[in-house]
């Protein structure tokens, strides 16, 4: 082969040592290779610059070699950066295991959502979908699972653990433990939580995250707890602390559901402070936001379940059968610097 013509099957194979069928088997089917085989031909794909071409993979595999995933409308900035991050990683661990992610437009409703989803799958543009913002009147798993799409969620099938599938979602009840256990050891005694509406109600995002405050506080005996409920604004998420710093059992701190509530909590704490120190506010998701204010925030572990997803995806790909797996993620709390 001449210096600089393009790298080819047969020329890796050649470079690494092996058969064609054993280059192409750590391509498609990688733990059908022993490990150093398997690593001696990857080096030979990294030094000679090879790329599959995609159309003849298709044709071999009948796959698209990708996975569709639902592209959000951001009603907060705050909250769409841990969106933002999910797509890259999903885009990254994609790349890294020979998969496109395709992004889809958020539909109305889940009843045009998944029309959406069986068109992407049927027409061969997805091999398979990423379900986000999952919850318990989600109708989308059974669908999917009904018509034999291979999927997986970001977050868990609330109250559906009936109806198993894969999913990898990241244990909130565990933050907001941290995120309490941090305020007693800074000496704060009265922790309040401000959440979303309808938290504790029914099985969800939220009342995953007020769980843990609520078995913290429980366990320290530290009175009859404490606690609000916003939208996910920071304006409504004031307005709210505001009220809760009037009363006469103020919290002297606030565990948020969300740095977007963390933010406005923030402001009502510095307004009713006035020139005292004001309420200690701890958020969730720990963005750019949480550290310019200097607040402690709950880092979600976001690169790690993207790739977690795609794992599960290629582990369906070469195991349908397999039973569903369900993984979750524990969190840190970051602290400002």
């Amino acid at each position: 082969m001449a210096q600089n013509d393009p790298a080819t099957l047969d020329s890796v194979a050649a470079r690494a040592g092996v058969s064609r069928q054993t280059v192409s088997n750590v391509l498609r089917h990688p733990t059908r290779v022993a490990d150093a085989t398997r690593d001696r031909v990857l080096d030979a794909i990294r030094e000679s610059g090879y790329r599959p071409s995609l159309p003849a993979r298709q044709l071999a595999t009948r796959r698209a070699h990708a996975i569709a995933v639902r592209a959000e409308r951001q009603q907060d900035g705050i909250s769409g950066l841990v969106l933002d991050a999910f797509y890259h990683g999903l885009a990254e661990a994609g790349q890294h295991n020979g998969l496109r992610v395709l992004l889809y437009p958020q539909p109305e409703d889940e009843a045009a959502e998944v029309a959406t989803i069986d068109e992407l799958v049927h027409t061969g543009a997805a091999d398979a979908v990423v379900l986000t913002a999952t919850s318990a009147d989600d109708e989308r798993p059974a669908h999917l699972r009904d018509n034999g799409t291979t999927f997986c969620a970001f977050g868990r099938p609330w109250g559906h653990d009936d109806a198993p599938h894969d999913w990898v979602d990241v244990d909130g009840a565990v933050g907001t433990s941290l995120a309490v256990r941090h305020l007693l050891d800074s000496g704060r005694r009265s922790i309040a939580y401000l959440g979303w509406p309808g938290d504790g109600a029914e099985p969800s995002t939220g009342s995953d995250r007020r769980r843990g405050w609520l078995e913290v506080v429980g366990h320290a005996a530290l009175g009859a707890p404490v606690e609000a409920h916003s939208l996910n604004d920071a304006a409504a998420a004031q307005a709210a602390v505001a009220e809760l710093l009037g009363r006469p059992d103020a919290p002297d701190a606030i565990v948020c559901a969300s740095d977007t509530l963390a933010l406005g909590a923030h402001r009502a704490a510095l307004a009713a402070a006035g020139a005292g120190a004001p309420v200690t506010v701890v958020g969730f998701d720990a963005t750019p936001v949480a550290a310019a204010l200097g607040l402690a925030s709950v880092a979600q572990p976001i690169d790690q379940v993207a790739h977690l997803c795609i794992d599960l995806l290629t582990g369906r790909f070469e195991t349908p059968d397999r039973p569903a797996r369900g993984l979750l993620v524990p969190p840190v709390l970051r602290l400002p610097s």
